[in-house]
């Protein structure tokens, strides 16, 4: 446990009178920071001024989206005890802004933990024995919990008198690297990306503190389920969602049944699996946003519907392929709109999910049953509307959860077609073949794409 000192530290500050505002796409937005930034954390705080922290200059931004103005502090690092100080990383995974409207953030690698007043424009910052924080979420009580990846803890930073702050941390268990967590009431749900699970806590208050936690579940409960790399949660209505940074997987797990339903994304073309890391529900509890760090996109699943929207960005680096969109925040105002960092191209990105697709896709079926000897099927699919920025064609795409790249072992796959001009036609047949896939209940995704953003349903895909 461990008691804020303040160390006051002034925060030099300049001023960009634009930032340069790329409309490349018709659903996203992206802003220009300063060459070398490598933007990681980001935060769409209560007033809407965008938050985000350099990963090698040791400076933070802030950004009205309204003008486009930013706003450049130098963060001063002497205190913050870093294992990276040699190489002037201040990698920031976690910030949040509090009930006081504070910012708070912590350089990963770091027992610091920094606060940021935007009203004084002054830093401050604090000593976790056990590390910094990987994620932060603000509970309604005005706390905020984090975990700490790499030293399996959980953290809790709690308001004390003369405006201190007092950190307490609680043990999880050797080899859990808690990742995501989401708060619930007095519970705390984690995920554990090294044991692989999720797991939920009661916490146990004294006095208006934390006193301990105690575990009241763990998912899976036994070895007849296994989850890859988890890293992010949300809970509702008792399922739990969750990401599979091991995968390309989407994943709703019923706290009722046991049972397990994993959405895979669209394949992607550069790597194996496209890895979605963090995971933001909207305040009405029928969607959900994820990035995918190797997909290259952000992601919006509707959780009524069971439909997915991938919007790709529009920006490329100059060594590769790949903007890295390591992290996201929900604006504020309108949680149909996605604010993500891009690590390797030093800009920040907006996704208005506001904007509609003009085009639609559907099958004329929602499950697909296929027996064993090299058994077939024939989906029929059509693509309705129009594609306004691809010269009218959209491009067909198929994935599943029977591998973890989203592929397809031990069956065939193809389209009759797999580009729609949807000026002259608009069906299509997709040709399913069982080469011997494991018996099992799995998802089928099929994707259409105008280039800018990927639409995917989802049929059920049952191997008796």
């Amino acid at each position: 446990m461990g008691i804020l000192v303040y160390l006051e530290v002034n925060s030099p500050l300049s001023q960009s009178p634009t930032i340069t505002n790329n409309n490349r796409s018709p659903y996203i937005e992206e802003y220009s920071l300063p060459s070398g930034s490598w933007p990681n954390g980001i935060i769409a705080d209560k007033q809407g001024t965008i938050w985000t922290i350099a990963s090698k200059n040791n400076r933070m931004f802030s950004l009205k989206p309204e003008s486009g103005l930013t706003n450049e502090y130098s963060i001063n690092v002497e205190d913050s005890q870093s294992n990276n100080l040699k190489l002037n990383s201040t990698m920031v995974w976690a910030i949040n802004q509090d009930n006081d409207d504070n910012i708070w953030f912590s350089p990963f690698g770091t027992k610091s933990i920094w606060m940021f007043d935007p009203t004084t424009e002054k830093f401050h910052v604090i000593k976790s024995e056990t590390g910094s924080p990987f994620q932060m979420k603000v509970g309604k009580n005005g706390d905020i919990w984090f975990t700490t990846l790499s030293n399996d803890t959980l953290g809790v930073i709690q308001k004390i008198e003369n405006n201190s702050y007092k950190v307490t941390s609680f043990y999880l268990g050797n080899n859990t690297n808690p990742a995501g967590l989401f708060l619930q009431d007095d519970y705390v749900w984690i995920a554990e990306v090294e044991s692989q699970k999720i797991a939920q806590y009661k916490i146990n208050q004294q006095y208006g503190f934390g006193k301990n936690i105690t575990k009241t579940l763990e998912v899976p409960a036994n070895l007849s389920m296994r989850l890859s790399a988890p890293t992010d949660l949300t809970v509702r209505d008792n399922t739990v969602w969750l990401t599979e940074h091991g995968t390309s997987f989407l994943t709703e797990y019923d706290l009722g049944s046991g049972n397990i339903v994993r959405y895979p994304t669209s394949q992607n073309i550069y790597y194996a699996t496209t890895l979605p890391f963090w995971i933001r529900a909207t305040n009405d509890g029928k969607g959900l946003w994820f990035n995918e760090h190797e997909g290259d996109k952000l992601a919006y699943f509707d959780i009524i519907n069971k439909t997915l929207l991938e919007y790709n960005i529009p920006s490329l680096p100059k060594d590769g392929f790949l903007t890295y969109p390591l992290n996201i925040s929900l604006d504020p105002s309108d949680d149909k709109k996605l604010w993500f960092s891009e690590w390797n191209t030093d800009k920040i990105g907006l996704v208005n999910g506001n904007i509609p697709v003009d085009f639609g896709l559907g099958a004329d079926t929602n499950k697909i049953i296929l027996g064993k000897d090299a058994s077939e099927k024939i989906v029929n699919l059509q693509v309705s509307g129009k594609s306004q920025y691809s010269s009218n064609k959209v491009f067909l795409n198929a994935s599943s959860s029977i591998t973890s790249t989203a592929g397809f072992e031990n069956m065939t796959v193809k389209f009759a077609s797999n580009v729609l001009d949807l000026s002259a036609s608009s069906d299509t047949q997709l040709f399913l073949q069982n080469r011997g896939v494991p018996v099992g209940n799995y998802t089928l995704g099929i994707s259409a794409s105008d280039g800018f953003v990927t639409k995917t349903i989802f049929l059920d895909l049952v191997i008796p």
